[in-house]
């Protein structure tokens, strides 16, 4: 799951970068393994994921952290069950958008002095031009738009849950939080493989 979900994150936050847009798309494969592997693959995932996209743009390098939080909450969540209804799935856009937006915003101010080259630095730019304190100008920017970047994620993750196999389910450290009705009536050693499951999850 690793793999797939750097190639996605890699994916995404690409075509971010390519296309200017405010926004990142560069979690989704974060967030995805975080909800099936737990909180310490998705952390792995984010953590090469921004040294990865580092190669074309060496800025992303510094927000690997972003990505580790991201990664390591996603595995709490999924292990409380917040990816198991539409509904819950929708209330982690703000843990996620607090870790990104604040987290983000605060690193784009202290390394590069608050732009930086992405689309996001366009918004910031023309607050900070239409007379708003560059403070106030990076979260002006960062914040709204990083709670729609990581709304968008979390709908795309929680479609792709719902299309992941109960095969591959049964096999992932997480995966029995999406297939409850099989743990339920499941004999004994199924139950000692979620022990061992929840071992391996954060």
């Amino acid at each position: 799951m690793i793999p797939i979900g750097v190639a996605t994150n890699f994916v995404g936050g690409q075509l971010a970068i390519l296309l200017k847009l405010p926004v990142y798309f560069d979690s989704i494969g974060t967030i995805l393994v975080g909800a099936l592997c737990g909180g310490l693959p998705g952390a792995l995932v984010g953590a090469i994921s921004n040294v990865i996209n580092s190669i074309t743009n060496p800025t992303t390098m510094v927000y690997a952290i972003i990505n580790i939080l991201i990664g390591l909450a996603a595995g709490l969540l999924s292990k409380r069950g917040w990816f198991t209804t539409f509904g819950k799935a929708l209330a982690t856009v703000i843990p996620f958008a607090i870790i990104g937006g604040f987290g983000g915003a605060l690193i784009s101010l202290w390394i590069f002095g608050g732009l930086t080259p992405n689309g996001v630095s366009v918004i910031t730019a023309a607050l900070y031009a239409s007379g708003f304190d560059m403070n106030v100008a990076v979260y002006l920017s960062g914040v709204p738009l990083d709670l729609v970047d990581k709304l968008v994620v979390v709908v795309v993750v929680f479609l792709i849950l719902r299309r992941v196999p109960s095969r591959l389910l049964a096999k992932l450290p997480l995966g029995h939080v999406f297939m409850g009705r099989v743990v339920r009536f499941d004999s004994a050693s199924n139950a000692e493989l979620r022990d061992l499951d929840d071992d391996l999850a954060l």
